[in-house]
């Protein structure tokens, strides 16, 4: 519970900071490129996950496993 906790906070923390960045972006008198920022913001929780240690294809297993079974179920269905 303290775990999902303090994602939620990070999380809305987060949110709340590149709300605000947005908002003052808009806000200035000179032109500034909104969907590069839109675009960081997006992508900067990723970065960092896979900065700190997320392996880059922490889904191949879970693929290869819904394949296998998918693969399973197909040679089933041809036994038959």
């Amino acid at each position: 519970m303290k775990r999902s906790l303090k994602m939620i906070f990070i999380f809305s923390l987060y949110t709340l900071m590149c709300s605000g960045v947005l908002a003052i972006a808009i806000r200035e008198s000179t032109r500034q490129p909104i969907g590069l920022l839109v675009v960081s913001m997006a992508l900067t929780p990723a970065l960092v996950a896979i900065f700190g240690g997320l392996p880059v294809n922490f889904l191949e297993e879970k693929f290869k496993m819904k394949l296998g079974n998918n693969s399973s179920a197909r040679e089933e269905v041809n036994r038959s």
